[in-house]
């Protein structure tokens, strides 16, 4: 059974939670990070920002739902829809 947390989470939840939502939209952090399009400090405002984000909960559930296509938008009220979108341009 997967725990869902509701509302903020820890820190390394949070940066799997950001990972996760990232690599579900098609976007490699990794390369982000490689290429220069990411820097390790944009890398850790995502990931706070997920820390304290009220629908990381809401995150989790859209994650765990296998219908989901690849490139599908993040849920509604996204601390880090508009970074992602950056990145993916």
């Amino acid at each position: 059974m997967t725990h869902i947390l509701d509302g903020p989470t820890t820190r390394d939840h949070a940066f799997w939670i950001a990972r996760s939502v990232a690599r579900k939209l098609g976007l490699d952090l990794t390369a982000a990070l490689a290429d220069g399009r990411l820097t390790a400090s944009g890398y850790a405002q995502l990931v706070a920002r997920c820390e304290a984000c009220p629908v990381a909960g809401a995150c989790q559930r859209w994650l765990a739902d296998p219908a989901l296509p690849a490139g599908a938008q993040p849920v509604a009220g996204c601390a880090n829809a508009e970074d992602f979108a950056a990145l993916a341009r």
